[in-house]
């Protein structure tokens, strides 16, 4: 009898596992589409349902002793954790957004891409010094990350950091290859906990034509511009720029 039960007991249990699985991620796919529709609101609950039921799912295969079946529910949760993220950043709520990420960090410190992405709120926050700190982590961990060197440039070209800011712009570029979507990829959502894409360098180059410009370095932006426009000839705001190169150099000419 205390076989038949064990056996009874187990298998009722494996059931239960399945259907809390199907439901998180029925749930976590649900959120994703509502995250693509930009349904942010309702895409966060959906979130954090898949959220709870993974949680319960790691707690029901941890006391089974599965550690590895565990292991792949956390990482799941760890994925409702960066939609919800991503999505309460989206709406504005950066408190919340940077909430969540510091739990995920909890539990992966060594994680570049969240490191990355908080340190992406926290320059949108004007929080530069923490920023960077975040991205200066995400770096020591993964110096191929384009995304990492463009917001760090960024935050030096605002700092007035501007031999920084070229220097992570130029990096940025290194690490990057052209591709037909816009950069910077913002790239919060990973299917894997691998999911790196090399990027398209015109931002990297438009803002190093934007430096030097504000250093008089009307030959260098000249080049810098027409790099971008080069990877991206539908750069309205580089094509705009690149004119005002233009016609200061011509007003040089001029003056010479």
């Amino acid at each position: 009898m205390k076989l038949f039960k064990k056996i009874f007991t187990g298998n009722s249990t494996k059931k239960d596992i399945k259907k809390i699985h199907d439901g998180a991620l029925q749930a976590y796919k649900k959120g994703h589409v509502l995250l693509k529709m930009q349904k942010f609101e309702e895409c966060i609950a959906a979130y954090d349902l898949a959220e709870d039921l993974w949680e319960e799912e790691v707690d029901m295969l941890t006391s089974q002793g599965d550690y590895e079946a565990a292991k792949i529910s956390k990482a799941s949760v760890l994925n409702s954790l960066a939609g919800k993220s991503y999505a309460n950043y989206m709406i504005g709520k950066y408190d919340n957004s940077l909430e969540l990420l510091e739990k995920m960090l909890d539990q992966v410190p060594d994680d570049p891409e969240s490191l990355f992405r908080k340190g992406f709120v926290l320059y949108k926050t004007g929080r530069y010094n923490e920023a960077l700190f975040c991205l200066d982590s995400a770096l020591s961990k993964c110096m191929q990350f384009p995304e990492a060197w463009y917001c760090k440039g960024n935050i030096l070209r605002e700092l007035g950091n501007y031999e920084g800011a070229l220097e992570a712009f130029e990096y940025s570029i290194e690490c990057s290859q052209p591709l037909n979507y816009q950069f910077p990829r913002f790239t919060w959502i990973p299917l894997t906990s691998s999911s790196h894409i090399k990027m398209d360098s015109a931002e990297a180059w438009y803002c190093k034509g934007d430096i030097f410009f504000r250093q008089t370095k009307y030959a260098d932006a000249l080049e810098a511009f027409n790099r971008a426009l080069a990877i991206k000839p539908g750069f309205e705001d580089a094509a705009k720029f690149r004119d005002t190169v233009l016609h200061e150099l011509g007003k040089k000419s001029i003056s010479n």
